[in-house]
């Protein structure tokens, strides 16, 4: 009897287990990546979460394998959400006193098959609605007004840290470090109902891990 009750029971985990692994990487509050130790930790993106704050507010949360409040000037936190168009917001991997947030914009490519990826320069946009960030251990989080979005267009978002630099209204994307995304053999993009409705019905166990 033991021995039929453990078949049985390896029998059901060996078909769920498959099943768990495909909702981590389908849902669409979050993107996990991997670690690369061939980066310096602070480059390294391990996940971007989707949630909501208490005031209403669209978070992305990108977490990395370390932190540093000093170094090369010239890298960057960027997070890319394409919701009808492709925008990207940039934020200093350093830590400073004043973190403020560019926001560039530039054509999405057409929906494919593969990751999207980023454009080698882009223009800085005047957006209406704010965007701001705040630090965490290992990371950083962007702000984002609801009524930004689109929700009559597709959505999809990933992480980058990259080497860039600005020179007027232009971003030229110098080297790519790393990207949450990089992955995935496809890329997901969904409606943006789809995520507002995931982030609602599970709010409370969001805003509390």
């Amino acid at each position: 009897m033991n021995r039929k009750v453990a078949l049985i029971i390896f029998v059901i985990l060996a078909d769920t287990a498959p099943v768990f692994a495909m909702n981590n990487y389908d849902d669409p509050r979050i993107l996990l990546s991997f670690k690369d130790k061939s980066l310096t930790p602070e480059l390294d993106i391990l996940r971007v979460k989707a949630k909501i704050s208490s005031d209403n507010q669209l978070i992305f949360e990108v977490k990395t394998r370390g932190e540093r409040i000093n170094g090369e000037t010239g890298d960057y936190f960027l997070l890319q959400l394409i919701n009808g168009k492709s925008y990207t917001l940039l934020a200093p991997i350093n830590k400073t006193k004043e973190d403020k947030v560019l926001v560039y914009e530039s054509t999405p490519q057409s929906k494919t098959n593969t990751p999207s990826s980023l454009s080698k320069k882009l223009k800085k946009l005047s957006p209406k609605a704010d965007f701001s960030t705040r630090r965490i251990p290992h990371g950083i989080e962007y702000f984002i007004s609801m009524d930004w979005i689109n929700f009559g267009n597709d959505f999809s978002y990933d992480a980058y840290t990259a080497q860039a630099s600005i020179q007027g209204d232009t971003l030229s994307i110098d080297e790519i470090y790393d990207q949450a995304g990089k992955g995935r053999k496809e890329e997901k993009r969904f409606s943006a109902i789809t995520l507002l409705n995931k982030l609602c019905t599970t709010r409370k166990i969001i805003l509390t891990e």
